[in-house]
C-alpha cells in the first residue's frame, strides 16, 4: 500500500512547464536545454540533475546550520546591565601589572562572566581585577576575571570584550541568577 507522499514524483518539483524553466535559481536563471529537460526535469530521474543535487545538498547544509544556530550555547542567563567598572591588569599572584586602570561599562552579566565596552583594547587571556562603581546594587570589589575575547567595534568607537569570572567569586552567589539560560 503506497501513499501519495511515498510515490516517486514524475517530474522535478522545481520544473515550471508554463515558463519552461527551472525555478531552483532565483528568477529562472537556469534555463535547461531541451535535451536536459527531457532527460531530467520532466522525468522521475530529476534527482540526478546537477542543479537539483547541488540545491539539495546546500539546502540540507543550510537547514542544519540554522538548527545549530538556534541552540543557545550559553550556560547561564545573561542579564543586560549598564554599570561603570574599573579594570586593573594583574598577574597570577594577584599583583597589579598596570597602575593605570581601564574604565569600562558592562553590557551584560551572567554568573560566569560579563561583556564590557571599553575605549581601550584588552589583551586576550589577560587577568584583570575589577570593581563595580557605587551604582551597582551590591558592594562587590576586587573580583578577578580573565579576558576571553576582545573585538574592535565596527560602527562605533571602542571595543567590546568578554571577561570570565575566576575562582570562587562573591558575585556568583550574590547575583542569584538562574542556573540555565531559558529556552525559546
Amino acid at each position: 500500500m503506497t501513499t501519495e507522499d511515498s510515490k516517486p514524483k514524475e517530474k522535478c518539483p522545481f520544473w515550471s512547464a508554463a515558463s519552461v524553466k527551472c525555478t531552483i535559481c532565483d528568477d529562472g536563471l537556469f534555463i535547461p536545454l531541451d535535451n536536459h529537460a527531457e532527460a531530467f526535469c520532466k522525468t522521475s530521474r530529476y534527482a540526478a540533475c546537477m542543479q537539483y543535487t547541488l540545491y539539495s545538498e546546500n539546502h540540507i547544509y543550510l537547514q542544519e546550520k540554522v538548527r545549530k544556530s538556534e541552540v543557545n550555547r550559553r550556560k547561564y542567563l545573561r542579564i543586560e546591565t549598564s554599570y561603570a567598572i574599573t579594570l586593573v591588569k594583574i598577574i597570577a599572584s594577584g599583583d597589579t601589572v598596570a597602575s593605570i586602570p581601564y574604565e569600562a561599562q558592562t553590557i551584560d552579566v551572567s554568573k560566569s562572566g560579563m561583556r564590557v565596552a571599553t575605549s581601550q583594547p584588552l589583551v586576550h587571556e589577560a587577568l584583570v581585577q575589577f570593581s563595580f562603581d557605587a551604582s551597582f546594587p551590591l558592594r562587590i570589589h576586587n573580583i578577578t576575571g580573565q579576558v576571553e575575547w576582545c573585538n574592535k567595534q565596527i560602527d562605533e568607537p571602542g571595543y567590546q570584550a568578554g571577561v570570565s569570572f575566576r575562582g570562587k567569586q562573591p558575585i556568583n552567589a550574590l547575583l542569584g541568577m538562574p542556573e540555565r539560560h531559558h529556552s525559546r
